[in-house]
């Protein structure tokens, strides 16, 4: 085998299964997935998670934490997020 081969098989070893070591976890309580979202939508996220770690100083709120919150908060009030979507939504898109 070549070196450029030894080099690549060594390297694909990481995304084989583990046939042994610590088990393997089935409940998942974190995940991360990737999303492309607006840079200002961005933008106004981390300078409010900012400001906010300000008034809460000393507790610490980590971004995820944030975010989750923000999330689940828009569960809970489906209502008003489908108010809202319903302004945002272009007629001219069908929905999948």
């Amino acid at each position: 085998m070549s070196d450029k081969e030894d080099r690549i098989a060594r390297l694909s070893q990481r995304f084989k299964t583990h046939t042994g070591g610590r088990p393997k976890n089935d409940q998942k309580s974190r995940e991360r997935q990737s999303l492309y979202l607006d840079t200002n939508l961005i933008e106004r996220v981390d300078k409010t998670h900012k400001e906010i770690g300000h008034q809460l100083y000393p507790k610490e709120v980590s971004k995820s934490l944030f975010l989750e919150t923000i999330l689940e908060y828009g569960l809970e009030n489906m209502g008003v997020i489908k108010s809202r979507l319903s302004e945002l939504a272009d007629p001219s898109e069908k929905s999948s």
